[in-house]
């Protein structure tokens, strides 16, 4: 009797977090000002986004944006991973995207644009510019390098951008979606001359909180040609986390975590 009460009162206490949850996202609440200062993580506070549930077990930064929030490496001089929600309203903005990247000088170790000059590589977003188009500010804050890295140009216009507009698509039928998405760095990084290190993939990890049953998919890109279909680099949550090191959908109950990272059904998204 006493483990049914509990388990009904966790399953309650779920429930209410995910109504709060959608409820923030439809709203807006969870927009970050760009006034908050870069917070140093500790052992303590891996699980640092309280609501998209990421955690990291490499030292970062976590970097608050209004649209979106960074785990920046400053001994990478990239991101590990940058997280933000979209929604259906916010896919109707009309925010022109600025020309001119920016070095965040808030945050240690963030790269200079001119670190990309001559290296081949592409300036390329985490947080893509066209996801932020409801605010002027977001818009201008995607251009900043903590959330740019290292991108082959037969990847950033190729497939990664292919995946972008399938995740725009999405956030349309879905209502909402929470991303996570960043790099996956080898065991024997490369650099560029100036120090950047130049990811041999990249992730992308996309839940639907809302929707029921709640589901879940992510992808992994090499940082080069991708001519393939969506569901060639479709894996599990369980997969990208091996690649990083990092642990998604902690804000879960453990059973429900464990069983949507395992998952792999590609159908669903893409019919």
């Amino acid at each position: 009797m006493k483990d049914n009460l509990r388990l009904g009162v966790k399953l309650g206490l779920w429930a209410l977090t995910v109504a709060l949850v959608c409820f923030l996202l439809f709203h807006g609440v969870m927009k970050r000002s760009d006034t908050n200062t870069p917070i140093p993580i500790t052992s303590q506070q891996r699980d640092s986004l309280a609501m998209l549930g990421v955690g990291s077990h490499v030292a970062d930064t976590l970097v608050c944006y209004e649209g979106f929030e960074v785990h920046f490496n400053p001994q990478w001089h990239v991101a590990n991973c940058a997280t933000y929600e979209l929604t259906r309203a916010e896919l109707q903005g009309q925010a022109e995207r600025p020309s001119e990247f920016y070095c965040d000088e808030r945050v240690p170790g963030c790269a200079s644009p001119d670190d990309y000059s001559g290296s081949g590589m592409q300036r390329g977003h985490l947080v893509p510019a066209a996801d932020l188009k409801w605010s002027a500010t977001a818009m201008q804050q995607s251009l900043s390098m903590a959330n740019i890295c290292p991108m082959q140009s037969s990847l950033n216009e190729g497939g990664w951008a292919k995946l972008e507009n399938k995740v725009r698509e999405w956030a349309q039928r879905d209502s909402a979606l929470l991303i996570f998405t960043g790099p996956i760095i080898g065991q024997s990084p490369t650099t560029m001359a100036t120090g950047v290190v130049v990811p041999e993939s990249y992730y992308k990890v996309v839940l639907a909180p809302c929707v029921r049953p709640r589901r879940v998919i992510a992808f992994v890109y090499p940082n080069g040609q991708a001519t393939g279909s969506l569901s060639d680099y479709a894996v599990s949550v369980d997969e990208v986390e091996r690649l990083t090191g990092l642990d998604f959908l902690t804000s879960l109950p453990a059973d429900e975590q464990a069983k949507l990272e395992r998952q792999l059904n590609v159908d669903v998204w893409l019919q």
